[in-house]
Protein backbone atom coordinates (compact mmCIF):
# COMPACT_ATOMS: atom_id res chain seq x y z
CA UNK A 1 0.00 0.00 0.00
CA UNK A 2 1.03 3.36 -1.01
CA UNK A 3 2.45 5.40 1.58
CA UNK A 4 0.83 9.15 1.45
CA UNK A 5 2.96 11.92 0.37
CA UNK A 6 3.78 14.72 3.50
CA UNK A 7 1.83 18.14 2.23
CA UNK A 8 3.69 21.16 3.46
CA UNK A 9 2.97 24.55 3.70
CA UNK A 10 5.68 27.35 2.36
CA UNK A 11 4.59 31.08 3.64
CA UNK A 12 6.89 33.26 1.76
CA UNK A 13 8.81 33.06 -1.75
CA UNK A 14 12.32 34.88 -1.19
CA UNK A 15 15.33 33.32 -0.13
CA UNK A 16 14.16 31.05 2.26
CA UNK A 17 11.08 30.05 0.95
CA UNK A 18 12.32 28.99 -2.39
CA UNK A 19 15.15 26.97 -0.66
CA UNK A 20 12.38 25.40 1.85
CA UNK A 21 9.84 24.58 -1.61
CA UNK A 22 13.19 23.53 -3.31
CA UNK A 23 13.99 21.15 -0.65
CA UNK A 24 10.75 19.77 0.02
CA UNK A 25 10.20 18.77 -3.36
CA UNK A 26 13.74 17.31 -3.13
CA UNK A 27 12.60 15.04 -0.82
CA UNK A 28 9.20 13.84 -2.53
CA UNK A 29 7.53 16.19 -0.19
CA UNK A 30 3.73 17.67 -1.86
CA UNK A 31 4.53 21.91 -1.22
CA UNK A 32 2.06 24.72 -1.60
CA UNK A 33 3.95 28.02 -1.60
CA UNK A 34 2.07 31.27 -0.38
CA UNK A 35 3.41 34.92 -1.03
CA UNK A 36 1.76 38.02 -0.83
CA UNK A 37 3.62 39.99 -3.74
CA UNK A 38 3.06 39.61 -7.21
CA UNK A 39 6.61 38.07 -8.00
CA UNK A 40 8.69 35.92 -6.17
CA UNK A 41 11.90 37.18 -4.54
CA UNK A 42 10.57 38.35 -1.02
CA UNK A 43 12.49 41.40 0.21
CA UNK A 44 14.85 41.57 -3.17
CA UNK A 45 11.50 42.38 -5.05
CA UNK A 46 12.03 46.52 -4.83
CA UNK A 47 8.50 48.01 -4.17
CA UNK A 48 8.34 52.10 -5.07
CA UNK A 49 6.47 52.96 -2.40
CA UNK A 50 5.90 56.55 -0.21
CA UNK A 51 7.22 57.00 3.01
CA UNK A 52 3.97 57.43 4.77
CA UNK A 53 2.89 53.81 3.55
CA UNK A 54 1.35 51.46 5.59
CA UNK A 55 4.04 48.45 6.91
CA UNK A 56 1.94 45.47 6.12
CA UNK A 57 1.88 47.14 1.97
CA UNK A 58 5.54 47.36 1.90
CA UNK A 59 7.59 44.48 3.06
CA UNK A 60 10.60 45.36 0.94
CA UNK A 61 13.35 47.23 2.06
CA UNK A 62 14.84 47.80 -0.70
CA UNK A 63 16.45 51.19 -1.79
CA UNK A 64 17.44 51.34 -5.57
CA UNK A 65 21.06 51.48 -4.56
CA UNK A 66 20.59 48.41 -2.18
CA UNK A 67 24.20 45.90 -3.04
CA UNK A 68 24.82 43.17 -1.35
CA UNK A 69 26.74 43.24 1.54
CA UNK A 70 28.21 39.56 1.12
CA UNK A 71 30.55 38.38 -2.01
CA UNK A 72 29.11 36.81 -5.13
CA UNK A 73 31.19 33.57 -4.24
CA UNK A 74 30.15 32.76 -0.64
CA UNK A 75 26.27 34.04 -1.32
CA UNK A 76 25.18 31.48 -3.92
CA UNK A 77 23.10 28.51 -2.92
CA UNK A 78 24.85 25.86 -2.68
CA UNK A 79 24.35 23.77 -5.71
CA UNK A 80 23.58 27.16 -8.00
CA UNK A 81 26.59 29.22 -7.92
CA UNK A 82 26.35 32.30 -9.83
CA UNK A 83 28.51 32.74 -13.17
CA UNK A 84 30.73 34.98 -12.74
CA UNK A 85 30.90 36.44 -16.19
CA UNK A 86 27.27 37.61 -15.37
CA UNK A 87 27.90 38.57 -11.40
CA UNK A 88 30.52 41.11 -10.15
CA UNK A 89 31.84 40.17 -7.06
CA UNK A 90 29.17 42.82 -5.58
CA UNK A 91 26.17 43.52 -7.18
CA UNK A 92 22.67 45.67 -6.78
CA UNK A 93 19.50 43.80 -6.10
CA UNK A 94 17.79 43.50 -9.61
CA UNK A 95 20.46 41.01 -9.98
CA UNK A 96 19.85 39.42 -6.99
CA UNK A 97 16.06 38.98 -7.96
CA UNK A 98 17.49 37.57 -11.53
CA UNK A 99 19.44 34.99 -9.95
CA UNK A 100 16.44 33.84 -7.59
CA UNK A 101 14.27 33.89 -11.08
CA UNK A 102 17.23 31.62 -12.47
CA UNK A 103 17.25 29.59 -9.37
CA UNK A 104 12.96 29.19 -9.56
CA UNK A 105 13.40 28.61 -12.99
CA UNK A 106 16.02 25.77 -12.84
CA UNK A 107 14.61 23.61 -10.14
CA UNK A 108 11.08 23.76 -11.36
CA UNK A 109 9.65 25.41 -8.27
CA UNK A 110 7.34 28.66 -10.57
CA UNK A 111 4.72 26.05 -10.35
CA UNK A 112 4.38 25.76 -6.88
CA UNK A 113 3.89 28.85 -5.82
CA UNK A 114 0.91 31.26 -5.55
CA UNK A 115 1.64 34.65 -6.03
CA UNK A 116 -0.90 37.99 -4.48
CA UNK A 117 -2.24 35.62 -2.07
CA UNK A 118 -1.92 36.27 1.66
CA UNK A 119 -1.52 33.71 4.54
CA UNK A 120 -3.85 34.91 7.57
CA UNK A 121 -3.05 32.47 9.97
CA UNK A 122 -1.51 29.24 11.05
CA UNK A 123 -3.40 27.01 13.70
CA UNK A 124 -2.71 23.94 15.36
CA UNK A 125 -4.78 21.17 15.06
CA UNK A 126 -3.73 19.51 18.10
CA UNK A 127 -2.51 15.92 16.03
CA UNK A 128 0.91 17.92 14.33
CA UNK A 129 -0.97 19.20 11.54
CA UNK A 130 -1.47 23.22 11.21
CA UNK A 131 -4.91 24.41 9.23
CA UNK A 132 -3.54 27.41 7.21
CA UNK A 133 -6.20 30.12 6.45
CA UNK A 134 -5.31 32.03 3.08
CA UNK A 135 -6.61 34.86 1.05
CA UNK A 136 -6.21 36.01 -2.89
CA UNK A 137 -6.02 39.40 -3.91
CA UNK A 138 -9.27 40.40 -5.55
CA UNK A 139 -11.27 37.49 -3.65
CA UNK A 140 -13.97 37.97 -1.05
CA UNK A 141 -13.83 34.66 1.06
CA UNK A 142 -10.42 33.11 2.21
CA UNK A 143 -9.71 29.55 2.56
CA UNK A 144 -8.58 27.02 4.59
CA UNK A 145 -5.92 23.55 4.11
CA UNK A 146 -4.82 21.39 6.44
CA UNK A 147 -1.25 20.77 5.95
CA UNK A 148 1.32 18.09 7.75
CA UNK A 149 3.89 21.47 8.60
CA UNK A 150 4.43 24.77 7.79
CA UNK A 151 7.87 26.46 6.55
CA UNK A 152 7.41 30.13 7.98
CA UNK A 153 9.76 32.11 5.51
CA UNK A 154 8.92 35.82 5.80
CA UNK A 155 11.76 36.45 7.45
CA UNK A 156 11.82 39.52 10.01
CA UNK A 157 12.33 42.67 7.86
CA UNK A 158 9.02 43.40 7.07
CA UNK A 159 7.63 45.06 10.44
CA UNK A 160 9.51 48.65 10.95
CA UNK A 161 10.52 49.06 14.41
CA UNK A 162 10.33 52.88 15.82
CA UNK A 163 11.48 53.81 18.99
CA UNK A 164 8.41 55.72 21.66
CA UNK A 165 10.93 58.74 21.20
CA UNK A 166 9.50 61.60 23.47
CA UNK A 167 8.06 64.50 21.67
CA UNK A 168 8.16 62.97 18.30
CA UNK A 169 4.76 64.63 17.14
CA UNK A 170 6.09 68.04 17.80
CA UNK A 171 8.60 67.90 15.04
CA UNK A 172 7.59 69.44 11.85
CA UNK A 173 10.02 68.27 9.59
CA UNK A 174 9.46 65.11 7.71
CA UNK A 175 10.40 61.55 9.72
CA UNK A 176 9.80 58.16 8.05
CA UNK A 177 11.59 54.81 8.93
CA UNK A 178 14.63 54.02 6.83
CA UNK A 179 11.65 51.14 5.85
CA UNK A 180 10.16 53.51 3.13
CA UNK A 181 13.66 55.32 1.64
CA UNK A 182 14.25 54.83 -2.06
CA UNK A 183 15.96 57.68 -3.42
CA UNK A 184 18.44 60.72 -2.86
CA UNK A 185 17.12 62.45 -5.13
CA UNK A 186 14.38 64.11 -2.59
CA UNK A 187 17.33 65.16 0.05
CA UNK A 188 18.89 68.28 -1.81
CA UNK A 189 19.88 70.89 -0.23
CA UNK A 190 18.41 69.55 3.04
CA UNK A 191 19.53 69.19 6.46
CA UNK A 192 19.07 65.48 7.51
CA UNK A 193 19.91 63.49 10.64
CA UNK A 194 19.60 59.59 10.45
CA UNK A 195 18.80 57.48 13.83
CA UNK A 196 21.07 54.20 13.87
CA UNK A 197 24.56 52.94 12.43
CA UNK A 198 23.05 49.63 10.77
CA UNK A 199 23.57 48.77 7.57
CA UNK A 200 20.62 50.86 6.07
CA UNK A 201 21.44 53.82 8.25
CA UNK A 202 25.18 53.67 6.57
CA UNK A 203 24.10 52.70 3.01
CA UNK A 204 21.35 55.70 2.59
CA UNK A 205 23.72 58.04 4.92
CA UNK A 206 26.27 57.27 2.19
CA UNK A 207 24.00 58.25 -1.01
CA UNK A 208 22.31 61.31 1.05
CA UNK A 209 25.84 62.61 1.85
CA UNK A 210 26.41 64.23 -1.33
CA UNK A 211 23.14 65.73 -1.90
CA UNK A 212 21.92 67.20 1.56
CA UNK A 213 23.28 70.02 2.67
CA UNK A 214 24.33 68.69 6.09
CA UNK A 215 23.93 65.32 7.61
CA UNK A 216 24.56 63.85 11.05
CA UNK A 217 24.30 60.08 11.71
CA UNK A 218 23.20 59.47 15.78
CA UNK A 219 24.51 56.32 16.99
CA UNK A 220 24.48 54.79 20.96
CA UNK A 221 27.14 52.51 20.40
CA UNK A 222 28.88 53.16 17.50
CA UNK A 223 29.83 49.98 15.38
CA UNK A 224 32.42 48.44 12.83
CA UNK A 225 32.07 49.54 9.44
CA UNK A 226 33.76 47.41 7.05
CA UNK A 227 34.71 47.20 3.29
CA UNK A 228 33.93 45.18 1.05
CA UNK A 229 37.84 44.46 -0.02
CA UNK A 230 40.79 44.09 2.24
CA UNK A 231 43.88 44.28 0.02
CA UNK A 232 42.10 43.29 -2.94
CA UNK A 233 40.16 40.41 -1.80
CA UNK A 234 36.57 40.22 -0.41
CA UNK A 235 36.67 40.81 2.75
CA UNK A 236 34.97 37.36 3.93
CA UNK A 237 38.19 35.61 2.09
CA UNK A 238 39.90 36.75 5.15
CA UNK A 239 37.73 34.81 7.49
CA UNK A 240 37.39 31.65 6.15
CA UNK A 241 36.56 27.87 7.50
CA UNK A 242 40.39 27.47 9.12
CA UNK A 243 40.22 30.88 10.73
CA UNK A 244 36.41 30.70 12.17
CA UNK A 245 36.98 27.19 13.49
CA UNK A 246 40.61 26.59 14.25
CA UNK A 247 41.67 30.04 15.69
CA UNK A 248 40.23 31.56 19.51
CA UNK A 249 37.38 34.04 18.90
CA UNK A 250 39.37 36.45 20.89
CA UNK A 251 42.24 36.12 18.75
CA UNK A 252 40.63 35.86 15.30
CA UNK A 253 38.94 39.22 16.50
CA UNK A 254 42.12 40.91 17.35
CA UNK A 255 43.73 39.90 13.79
CA UNK A 256 40.96 40.97 12.20
CA UNK A 257 40.99 44.43 14.09
CA UNK A 258 44.92 45.14 13.13
CA UNK A 259 44.43 44.03 9.84
CA UNK A 260 41.76 46.64 9.48
CA UNK A 261 43.66 49.23 11.31
CA UNK A 262 46.35 48.85 8.56
CA UNK A 263 44.28 48.61 5.66
CA UNK A 264 41.19 51.07 6.02
CA UNK A 265 40.69 55.00 7.15
CA UNK A 266 40.75 55.06 10.89
CA UNK A 267 37.55 56.25 12.78
CA UNK A 268 36.83 58.85 14.43
CA UNK A 269 36.03 58.42 18.38
CA UNK A 270 32.38 58.79 18.19
CA UNK A 271 32.41 55.41 15.61
CA UNK A 272 34.53 53.31 17.87
CA UNK A 273 32.18 50.79 19.45
CA UNK A 274 32.49 49.25 23.42
CA UNK A 275 31.97 45.96 21.93
CA UNK A 276 34.08 43.62 19.80
CA UNK A 277 34.39 43.08 16.40
CA UNK A 278 31.77 40.45 15.43
CA UNK A 279 29.74 40.38 18.68
CA UNK A 280 27.23 42.37 16.67
CA UNK A 281 26.28 42.01 12.96
CA UNK A 282 29.45 44.40 10.86
CA UNK A 283 28.16 47.22 8.42
CA UNK A 284 29.51 46.99 5.38
CA UNK A 285 30.68 50.05 3.36
CA UNK A 286 33.62 51.37 1.70
CA UNK A 287 33.08 55.07 1.48
CA UNK A 288 31.41 55.38 4.83
CA UNK A 289 34.60 56.69 6.48
CA UNK A 290 35.75 58.36 3.99
CA UNK A 291 32.73 60.33 3.67
CA UNK A 292 33.18 60.68 8.05
CA UNK A 293 37.02 62.21 7.41
CA UNK A 294 36.04 64.47 4.66
CA UNK A 295 33.19 66.20 6.47
CA UNK A 296 30.03 65.12 4.61
CA UNK A 297 28.53 63.44 7.47
CA UNK A 298 28.69 64.07 11.11
CA UNK A 299 28.89 61.14 13.77
CA UNK A 300 26.93 62.30 17.12
CA UNK A 301 27.79 59.17 19.87
CA UNK A 302 24.64 59.64 21.54
CA UNK A 303 20.97 58.56 22.07
CA UNK A 304 18.04 61.18 21.39
CA UNK A 305 16.50 62.17 24.42
CA UNK A 306 13.64 64.11 22.87
CA UNK A 307 12.26 65.81 19.51
CA UNK A 308 11.31 69.31 19.17
CA UNK A 309 9.62 71.28 16.58
CA UNK A 310 12.80 71.84 14.77
CA UNK A 311 14.95 69.27 15.47
CA UNK A 312 16.38 66.84 17.91
CA UNK A 313 17.79 66.96 21.34
CA UNK A 314 20.62 64.34 22.55
CA UNK A 315 21.86 62.64 25.25
CA UNK A 316 25.50 64.22 24.86
CA UNK A 317 24.22 68.13 25.46
CA UNK A 318 23.59 68.31 21.21
CA UNK A 319 21.03 70.14 19.91
CA UNK A 320 20.86 69.77 16.32
CA UNK A 321 18.49 72.27 15.09
CA UNK A 322 16.40 72.87 11.88
CA UNK A 323 16.61 69.60 10.66
CA UNK A 324 14.85 69.26 7.69
CA UNK A 325 14.33 65.45 7.58
CA UNK A 326 14.67 62.43 10.55
CA UNK A 327 15.25 58.82 8.89
CA UNK A 328 15.27 56.19 11.78
CA UNK A 329 17.09 53.29 10.52
CA UNK A 330 16.51 51.33 14.15
CA UNK A 331 15.52 48.39 12.49
CA UNK A 332 12.45 45.53 12.80
CA UNK A 333 10.26 44.18 14.96
CA UNK A 334 11.69 40.59 14.89
CA UNK A 335 9.44 38.53 16.95
CA UNK A 336 6.15 39.86 14.89
CA UNK A 337 4.73 37.20 12.75
CA UNK A 338 0.86 38.19 12.65
CA UNK A 339 0.02 34.55 11.22
CA UNK A 340 1.56 32.35 14.21
CA UNK A 341 0.36 31.59 17.20
CA UNK A 342 1.59 34.44 19.44
CA UNK A 343 3.99 32.06 21.82
CA UNK A 344 5.50 30.45 19.18
CA UNK A 345 9.06 32.61 19.78
CA UNK A 346 8.79 33.95 23.28
CA UNK A 347 6.23 33.32 26.68
CA UNK A 348 6.80 34.93 30.08
CA UNK A 349 9.68 32.70 31.15
CA UNK A 350 11.65 34.13 27.96
CA UNK A 351 14.48 36.28 28.78
CA UNK A 352 14.42 40.00 27.34
CA UNK A 353 16.08 40.17 23.96
CA UNK A 354 15.96 36.33 23.21
CA UNK A 355 13.74 33.66 21.27
CA UNK A 356 13.00 29.92 22.62
CA UNK A 357 13.80 28.80 19.38
CA UNK A 358 16.32 25.28 18.97
CA UNK A 359 18.81 25.95 16.18
CA UNK A 360 16.75 29.09 15.79
CA UNK A 361 14.02 27.43 13.48
CA UNK A 362 11.92 25.17 16.06
CA UNK A 363 9.89 26.12 18.89
CA UNK A 364 9.61 23.36 21.36
CA UNK A 365 5.75 24.47 22.36
CA UNK A 366 4.49 23.33 18.56
CA UNK A 367 5.35 20.27 16.57
CA UNK A 368 5.77 20.70 12.65
CA UNK A 369 6.22 24.64 12.35
CA UNK A 370 8.94 25.82 11.61
CA UNK A 371 11.28 29.08 10.72
CA UNK A 372 13.41 29.35 7.88
CA UNK A 373 15.71 32.59 7.43
CA UNK A 374 14.90 34.19 11.02
CA UNK A 375 18.43 33.71 11.84
CA UNK A 376 20.34 36.55 11.81
CA UNK A 377 23.93 35.28 10.58
CA UNK A 378 27.07 37.05 10.49
CA UNK A 379 28.14 36.10 6.79
CA UNK A 380 25.33 34.94 3.88
CA UNK A 381 22.06 34.39 3.89
CA UNK A 382 21.64 31.54 1.36
CA UNK A 383 23.98 29.12 2.53
CA UNK A 384 21.88 28.89 6.41
CA UNK A 385 19.05 29.18 4.92
CA UNK A 386 19.27 26.18 2.83
CA UNK A 387 20.78 24.20 5.42
CA UNK A 388 18.03 25.10 7.34
CA UNK A 389 15.78 23.77 4.72
CA UNK A 390 17.96 20.69 4.56
CA UNK A 391 17.70 19.56 8.53
CA UNK A 392 13.97 20.34 8.74
CA UNK A 393 12.75 18.28 5.19
CA UNK A 394 15.51 14.98 7.19
CA UNK A 395 13.60 15.96 10.26
CA UNK A 396 10.22 15.38 8.74
CA UNK A 397 11.37 12.42 6.57
CA UNK A 398 12.66 10.46 9.24
CA UNK A 399 16.71 10.73 8.31
CA UNK A 400 17.33 12.89 11.40
CA UNK A 401 15.57 11.54 14.42
CA UNK A 402 13.74 14.72 16.10
CA UNK A 403 15.10 15.91 19.06
CA UNK A 404 12.76 15.52 22.06
CA UNK A 405 11.20 18.68 24.05
CA UNK A 406 13.74 18.17 26.93
CA UNK A 407 16.41 18.29 24.42
CA UNK A 408 15.30 21.49 23.04
CA UNK A 409 14.73 23.32 26.05
CA UNK A 410 18.60 22.49 27.33
CA UNK A 411 19.74 23.66 23.89
CA UNK A 412 17.60 26.96 24.05
CA UNK A 413 18.65 27.30 27.43
CA UNK A 414 22.35 26.94 26.44
CA UNK A 415 22.03 29.17 23.64
CA UNK A 416 20.28 31.64 25.76
CA UNK A 417 23.47 31.67 28.08
CA UNK A 418 25.77 31.80 24.60
CA UNK A 419 23.95 34.84 22.72
CA UNK A 420 24.11 36.93 26.20
CA UNK A 421 28.29 35.93 26.46
CA UNK A 422 29.24 36.41 22.43
CA UNK A 423 26.98 39.31 21.20
CA UNK A 424 25.29 42.72 21.93
CA UNK A 425 22.08 42.63 23.99
CA UNK A 426 18.97 43.47 21.39
CA UNK A 427 16.92 41.38 19.72
CA UNK A 428 18.66 41.66 16.57
CA UNK A 429 21.37 39.63 18.33
CA UNK A 430 19.15 37.21 20.17
CA UNK A 431 19.13 35.59 16.74
CA UNK A 432 22.57 35.87 15.40
CA UNK A 433 24.50 33.25 14.50
CA UNK A 434 28.22 33.21 12.37
CA UNK A 435 27.55 31.62 8.97
CA UNK A 436 29.94 28.93 8.98
CA UNK A 437 29.35 27.18 12.11
CA UNK A 438 25.83 27.51 12.03
CA UNK A 439 25.48 25.69 8.83
CA UNK A 440 28.03 23.03 9.90
CA UNK A 441 25.74 22.57 12.92
CA UNK A 442 22.25 22.21 10.84
CA UNK A 443 24.04 20.29 8.44
CA UNK A 444 26.36 17.48 11.10
CA UNK A 445 23.31 15.31 11.31
CA UNK A 446 23.27 14.66 7.45
CA UNK A 447 27.06 13.90 7.04
CA UNK A 448 27.10 16.88 4.78
CA UNK A 449 30.00 18.97 6.64
CA UNK A 450 33.48 19.18 4.81
CA UNK A 451 35.18 18.37 7.97
CA UNK A 452 40.05 18.30 7.59
CA UNK A 453 39.77 15.30 8.36
CA UNK A 454 36.85 14.07 5.58
CA UNK A 455 39.00 15.91 2.69
CA UNK A 456 42.48 15.08 3.92
CA UNK A 457 41.37 11.42 3.77
CA UNK A 458 40.14 12.13 -0.05
CA UNK A 459 43.82 13.10 -0.97
CA UNK A 460 45.22 9.76 0.16
CA UNK A 461 42.19 7.66 -1.55
CA UNK A 462 40.80 9.83 -4.68
CA UNK A 463 42.80 8.61 -8.09
CA UNK A 464 43.96 12.31 -8.29
CA UNK A 465 45.47 13.09 -5.03
CA UNK A 466 46.68 16.86 -6.54
CA UNK A 467 43.25 17.92 -7.17
CA UNK A 468 41.74 16.27 -3.53
CA UNK A 469 44.60 18.52 -1.89
CA UNK A 470 43.50 21.60 -4.10
CA UNK A 471 39.96 21.19 -2.26
CA UNK A 472 41.11 21.16 0.62
CA UNK A 473 43.01 23.94 0.68
CA UNK A 474 40.60 25.77 -1.08
CA UNK A 475 37.67 24.73 1.40
CA UNK A 476 39.56 25.05 4.55
CA UNK A 477 42.15 27.95 3.70
CA UNK A 478 40.21 30.13 0.64
CA UNK A 479 37.25 32.02 0.68
CA UNK A 480 34.47 30.42 1.99
CA UNK A 481 32.52 28.96 -0.84
CA UNK A 482 29.13 28.17 -0.25
CA UNK A 483 29.71 25.17 -2.41
CA UNK A 484 31.93 22.81 0.39
CA UNK A 485 28.44 21.56 1.59
CA UNK A 486 27.52 19.83 -1.20
CA UNK A 487 31.00 17.78 -1.48
CA UNK A 488 29.83 15.22 0.79
CA UNK A 489 27.16 13.66 2.78
CA UNK A 490 23.47 13.55 2.09
CA UNK A 491 22.37 15.61 -0.51
CA UNK A 492 25.96 15.60 -2.09
CA UNK A 493 26.41 16.93 -5.46
CA UNK A 494 30.24 16.05 -5.55
CA UNK A 495 31.16 16.86 -9.15
CA UNK A 496 29.30 20.13 -9.01
CA UNK A 497 30.81 20.92 -5.87
CA UNK A 498 34.00 19.69 -6.79
CA UNK A 499 34.43 21.71 -10.10
CA UNK A 500 32.84 25.17 -8.31
CA UNK A 501 35.03 25.04 -5.43
CA UNK A 502 38.35 25.23 -7.58
CA UNK A 503 37.03 27.15 -10.53
CA UNK A 504 36.53 29.87 -7.15
CA UNK A 505 40.27 29.30 -5.92
CA UNK A 506 41.45 29.48 -9.52
CA UNK A 507 39.84 32.76 -9.93
CA UNK A 508 38.19 32.08 -13.23
CA UNK A 509 35.79 34.87 -14.51
CA UNK A 510 33.61 32.23 -16.00
CA UNK A 511 31.96 29.07 -14.85
CA UNK A 512 33.88 26.22 -16.29
CA UNK A 513 32.29 23.76 -19.07
CA UNK A 514 32.39 20.81 -16.43
CA UNK A 515 29.89 23.37 -14.45
CA UNK A 516 27.66 24.49 -17.11
CA UNK A 517 27.54 20.74 -18.46
CA UNK A 518 26.47 19.33 -14.72
CA UNK A 519 23.84 22.64 -14.68
CA UNK A 520 22.38 21.70 -17.96
CA UNK A 521 23.16 25.48 -19.35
Amino acid sequence: MATKKMRVAVVGAGISGLAAIKESLAAGLEVDAFDAGEEIGGAWAYQNCAPDAGPRDVWSSMYQGTMLNSCRDTTSFTDFPFDPARYPDYFKHPLMLQYLNEYTDHFGLRKHIRLRTRVLSCTPRGDGSWTVTFQQDGSKMAEETTYDAVFACTGHLSSPQIPAFPGREKFKGQFFHSHYYRTPAAFEGKKVAIIGLGSSAVDIACEIAPQARELHVVTRRGGWVLPRYILGKPTEAWDNRATQLWVPLAVSQWLQTKLLALVDIQPPKELKPDHRLLEQSPTIRGDFLEKVATGLITIQRASVDSFSETGLCLSNGTQLDDIDVVICATGYNFFDFPYLPPDLLRDSSTPPNAVDLYKFVMSPRYDNVFLLGFAETIGPLPPAVEAQARHVVALLDGRIKRPSKDHMLEHIRKSHAFQAKHFVDSPRHAIAAHMIEYTDDLLGPLGAVPTFGKLLRKVFTARNPLRSLAVLNAVWFGIPSSAQWRLCGDGRKELLATETVLRIAGGRKELSPRERELLGA
